[in-house]
């Protein structure tokens, strides 16, 4: 994978006008996002895309009603790339269509004043999936009222993703499943909710306020040095609190509202996340009081258990079409409101950033 930036885009006006620049502009990209899956529909639940936008349907009335400017947004898009408003729905509900057959493998973490060496927040993630999905990526500006401007990668065509707001307010995502879902508000309706959220208080009601149609996990920081992890299912959330001054997961639930092998599905799918979970543990432990920006990037780049390691690589053992790798590491610097994204594999050191959003 060449060492490249990923296309960047400034967004402002109404949700309507942002989504149309970002559908024009990015078109050929939101296509590879619809061409990728599909494909994956096909493959992983034998859904074909008009299956998955009668699916994807079914949310809407719960999106509209979670936040009417969301549903404007991808109105936007759709009109903006020449495309029929379902397929950028579709995009949007992505996780709930492939509910129970792959989640995103991703490890994170996030760590306090506290624990660093130069006295700043951070919040990393690499994000494990397909690789082909790469080329789908963008990263956003958006400039909106009364929310907090936002700087995030996402898939294009995807109006969420991982970021950091102009509050200070950082969010990683960890894939969950149990195993069942309902009709209701998609993870990635709830992390844009939380994005625009001015205050961690305002993020844990972005999760409590949606009826939310599947699990997910989200790990907050802020720049006054606060960690949260929102762990939710369709039917409850939970929240840890970083409270040692650092906080981490991957994909399966800590919180006792979901037990046992019938509830908790991912760790059946990635069951390589207790190793993950263990080892981002035990070099948060090492590495106390040493953290800064480039051992953030060493953390992201650990190979212990390789392939299926914090810096995941396809391991050729897997099905053809289910090869997850990390597509990308993530660090957010939440003092400087600056993030810095890895154009592959976080071991390869191809970081660029990005930033700093005022």
């Amino acid at each position: 994978m060449a060492d490249e930036r990923y296309p960047f885009l400034i967004l402002s006006g109404t949700p309507f006008e942002r989504g149309r620049t970002y559908g024009e502009t990015f078109r050929s990209r939101i296509e590879i996002s619809i061409s990728n899956y599909r494909q994956m529909f096909r493959d992983f639940n034998g859904v074909d895309w008009e299956d998955a936008g009668r699916r994807a349907t079914e949310f809407l009335p719960f999106i509209k009603d979670y936040s009417p400017k969301m549903v404007k947004e991808m109105e936007g898009i759709a009109e903006g790339a020449s495309l029929d408003f379902r397929d950028i729905l579709i995009l949007n509900s992505r996780s709930e269509i492939v509910l129970d057959s792959q989640v995103d493998g991703c490890t994170s973490f996030a760590v306090a004043p506290s624990f660093t060496s130069d006295g700043k927040t951070y919040l990393c993630q690499n994000w494990d999936w397909i690789r082909r999905q790469h080329d789908s990526l963008v990263v956003l500006q958006i400039e909106q009222h009364p929310e907090p401007s936002l700087l995030m990668i996402a898939e294009a065509g995807i109006i969420s993703g991982k970021g950091i707001n102009g509050a200070g307010l950082g969010v990683g995502f960890n894939a969950l499943t149990t195993g069942s879902g309902k009709p209701g508000v998609p993870v990635h309706m709830i992390l844009r909710g939380i994005l625009d959220s001015p205050r961690l208080a305002d993020a844990v009601q972005a999760v409590s306020d949606a009826a939310r149609a599947s699990s997910g996990n989200f790990i907050v920081a802020s720049a006054e040095g606060e960690l949260i992890d929102i762990e939710a299912s369709p039917e409850d959330f939970w929240v840890f609190y970083g409270e040692e001054g650092w906080i981490t997961h991957t994909n399966h639930f800590i919180a006792n509202f979901v037990t046992g092998l019938s509830r908790d599905k991912g760790k059946v799918i990635l069951p390589d996340t207790f190793q993950r979970l263990g080892r981002i543990n035990s070099l948060m432990t090492d590495k106390e009081g040493n953290i800064d920006l480039e051992t953030c990037k060493v953390l992201l780049s650990d190979h212990r258990n390789h392939p299926d390691s914090i810096c995941r690589h396809e391991d050729p053992g897997d099905p053809e079409g289910k090869q997850l790798a990390s597509v990308y590491g993530t660090i957010m610097d939440l003092d400087e409101r600056v993030i810095w994204f890895s154009s592959s594999n976080p071991c390869q050191g191809d970081f660029h950033s990005y930033g700093p959003l005022g």
